[in-house]
């Protein structure tokens, strides 16, 4: 007896393709429906999630700025230009004269470097090998711990691939379990990503305010361990921090004091090693943090410091465990730097403050509000945030680059533009820029 053929399947009517008005839920419930899958939380998350972004954009002001200086082609960050050349980049073919680099002394560029980097490839390969923990630990990163701590004046160093791990490792992780932290309000946003990721006690003073500073301290004179963290060089209105001040109290309440003086080291100091250098208080520093970006030229960071406090490293500090090391040849291009400083570095420094001196004059004279008495970091008011971006806009057609800052980046009301010179600026260069800056101040005055 022959077997019987089962009938076939019935042909199911294909499921509706997705409408575009219809909402989140019912989409998904659709396709729920033609796989036979049950709704799982995770979908439930996304979908809220969704809206919570829906939402933001709708109501953020900063979310609306961003997306309103897009639309009237404003916005000022995120240009990629083709070419860095020292003092100058080349956008689309056309030299840009540069008032907003930080690499102050235009070592990216420097010659000698970039022929002991291009050595350091040949022998070593373009890039990275793992973390230090692991293949990542080559003898030219020990020569340049060694070197650095030479330079510094301290007992030992570390070396991370970024200023933000760094402050991210020594908050979290190098600082004791029982850290009380002082914090300047003005501090680096990595300082207090870390402050909060560590979950450690930690007060915030008013800018540079010492009274207020004081307050806390006598506040918490009975915790065990204070630490006061604030930075060498205030990166968004140029101001030097009061360390030779800071350093009084912290002899008076026995705290410690850590620093990132990322703008610091180079260009402050007889010795070059930083605004505590240039306070004569560099050996009451228990940490100072530094990237490589301004004094060299170069990616990652350095820390120095007691060994004591950064031996600990080695097992506790997970951003500093479980990433990569700097590459070897940028290890080497860095020696390299450290070489040329230690033979012309005071050169270096009279040059790149004899062109913000002169840079300065000139700004003030055209009548521009500059928000610091001194410092080579050069901020103009503008107040306005769209107007900010607008002035910026217009001396970049004019062949000058610098940096709008406005909220949430400063406070509301107080937008500015950052100038910064470097060493390579020639007198024409700076009196091309000068020349630029006297036509935004007839438009400021007009607009």
């Amino acid at each position: 007896m022959s077997e019987k053929t089962p009938p076939p399947d019935p042909i199911r009517p294909r499921s509706p393709l997705p409408k575009d008005n219809r909402t989140g839920n019912d989409r998904r419930g659709s396709d729920r429906r033609r796989s036979q899958h049950q709704a799982v939380e995770s979908e439930r998350r996304i979908g809220d999630r969704r809206k919570h972004d829906r939402r933001v954009e709708k109501t953020s002001p900063y979310h609306n700025l961003v997306r309103f200086l897009k639309e009237k082609g404003l916005y000022p960050h995120e240009k990629a230009y083709d070419q860095p050349d020292g003092a100058e980049v080349v956008f689309r073919g056309k030299s840009i004269l540069s008032l907003a680099s930080v690499d102050y002394f235009n070592f990216a560029q420097n010659p000698e470097i970039k022929k002991t980097a291009c050595e350091a490839i040949r022998k070593y390969g373009a890039g990275g090998f793992s973390s230090r923990l692991s293949m990542g630990n080559l003898s030219i990163h020990m020569e340049l711990e060694g070197a650095l701590a030479e330079f510094m004046g301290k007992e030992s160093v570390l070396i991370f691939n970024s200023g933000y791990l760094a402050n991210l490792a020594l908050i979290t992780s190098l600082l004791p379990r029982n850290a009380t932290i002082f914090l300047d309000q003005k501090c680096h946003l990595s300082i207090h990503h870390a402050c909060l990721m560590s979950q450690k006690k930690y007060f915030r003073f008013s800018n540079n305010d010492m009274s207020d500073l004081e307050r806390l301290l006598q506040k918490h004179r009975d915790e065990p361990e204070k630490w006061i963290v604030t930075l060498g060089v205030f990166s968004s209105n140029g101001l030097l921090a009061k360390l030779d001040e800071i350093a009084v109290l912290a002899r008076k309440y026995k705290a410690r004091i850590f620093i990132d003086d990322a703008h610091g080291i180079g260009v402050y100091g007889d010795r070059l090693r930083g605004a505590a250098d240039h306070f004569g208080v560099l050996d009451e520093m228990d940490l100072i943090m530094c990237p490589f970006q301004m004094a060299f030229g170069n990616i990652g960071a350095f820390v120095v410091g007691k060994r004591y406090l950064l031996q600990a490293a080695h097992t506790d500090a997970w951003p500093y465990m479980f990433t990569y090391n700097i590459p070897p040849v940028s290890a080497a291009s860095l020696l390299k730097a450290l070489e040329i400083l230690g033979r012309e570095g005071r050169e270096y420094q009279k040059k790149l403050w004899e062109n913000v001196a002169y840079l300065r004059r000139a700004l003030t004279e055209i009548g521009y509000k500059i928000l610091n008495p001194n410092g080579h970091i050069i901020p103009i008011l503008i107040g306005d945030d769209v107007k900010v971006c607008a002035f910026a806009q217009r001396l970049f057609h004019q062949g000058v680059w610098v940096q709008p800052f406005y909220y949430p980046a400063v406070p509301k009301g107080q937008a500015t533009v950052r100038v910064t010179c470097t060493a390579g600026h020639t007198r024409s260069e700076l009196d091309h820029a000068i020349r630029a800056f006297a036509d935004a101040s007839l438009w400021l005055a007009n607009s």
